[in-house]
């Protein structure tokens, strides 16, 4: 094989990505165990917390930990179980999904803000990316399945589920009833034999959840409501915003939007407690090349005002505001 031959643009490349490779390779086994070491996320370390008061057989719902108590079984209790390096993979497995999602756009969303929020803290937020884009691609079963795993955090995607669940009643769509129902029960029945009384206590402690957003920190909530309890100038701005949200959701009913993408942005606009790494769930309902530019670029500049304000939420509106616009667009071959 000749000197030409093996200088070709592609075995070049291939040499290129080799190094690359293996140079990221030792990188990570040279600080991975400093990371391990220093890196403690926030949301993870409360889904240990959850999933070890579980396995002792006590109910943990009560304050900082509002999840529902089938979550805990199902989810924080095999995570309490798992060897202490796997919080990392669990932090950047989103970065698979969204990969799933939207292939060579994926690159984009390293500038998403809210997605760095997921990461730094390890939620389960990106867990959740597929099962919303089952709902919304609305294939018998699998959209029905994808709803059930969007009640492991139900305040994600309530105002998505509640839509979908009377649509397929009302459309007779009986696979997807049929397949959220039985998977509800099967995903809600080991918390009633742990504690039947356990649905009692979790909305018993809901007001304390509405209290720490309203009373803590009311202005980081990424939802409207940051502008309302700023009071003054910005209640006229919380109402201009609820105004032009409606009426761009009854635009994009009106054209043929995706509803589950609508239904989403609505929930994130809306929902008092979410803040903005709750914003990622966006990703799931957001397509092509504009609209993910769009989205990046809103996050960006609310997370600039985020920084400049020390800690308000409220430009995070922009994210749903424009997933909103975009739907509303779709009529008009606008996306």
């Amino acid at each position: 094989m000749t000197m030409p031959t093996l200088l070709t643009r592609r075995n070049v490349l291939l040499g290129f990505l080799i190094i690359a490779v293996l140079a990221l390779a030792m990188e990570l086994g040279l600080t991975l165990p400093l990371v391990l070491e220093t890196w403690h996320p926030y949301d993870f370390g409360l889904y240990l917390e959850m999933g070890n008061a579980a396995r002792l057989g006590i109910n943990p719902v009560g304050p900082r930990h509002y999840y529902p108590l089938p979550t805990v079984l199902w989810i924080f209790v095999p995570l309490s179980l798992l060897p202490d390096g796997f919080r990392l993979v669990w932090a950047i497995a989103p970065f698979v999904f969204i990969l799933i999602l939207h292939r060579r756009q994926a690159a984009w969303f390293v500038l998403f803000p809210p997605l760095w929020f997921n990461v730094t803290d390890a939620m389960l937020d990106g867990w959740l990316l597929l099962p919303l884009a089952w709902v919304a691609g609305n294939r018998p079963v699998l959209a029905g399945i994808g709803a059930v795993f969007l009640l492991i955090k139900p305040q994600l995607a309530i105002f998505v589920v509640a839509y979908v669940f009377l649509r397929w009643v009302l459309t007779r769509a009986w696979k997807n009833c049929i397949a959220f129902l039985i998977g509800t029960v099967i995903f809600c029945l080991p918390a009633f034999i742990f504690d039947p009384l356990w649905l009692f206590r979790l909305v018993d402690v809901l007001p304390q959840r509405a209290g720490e957003s309203m009373a803590v920190f009311p202005l980081l909530t990424s939802s409207v409501w940051a502008w309302w309890w700023l009071g003054g100038f910005g209640v006229i701005i919380g109402v201009l915003i609820l105004v032009g949200a409606s009426g761009l959701a009854v635009l994009a009913f009106k054209r043929g939007g995706n509803p589950i993408a609508v239904a989403q942005a609505l929930n994130q606009l809306l929902v008092p407690v979410l803040f903005a790494a709750n914003l990622t769930t966006l990703l799931a309902v957001v397509n092509g090349r504009r609209q993910i530019l769009a989205l990046t670029g809103a996050a960006l500049l609310a997370f600039t005002l985020d920084a400049g304000l020390s800690g308000f939420g409220g430009g995070y509106v922009l994210l749903p505001l424009v997933a909103l616009y975009f739907q509303s667009k779709v009529g008009r071959n606008e996306t």
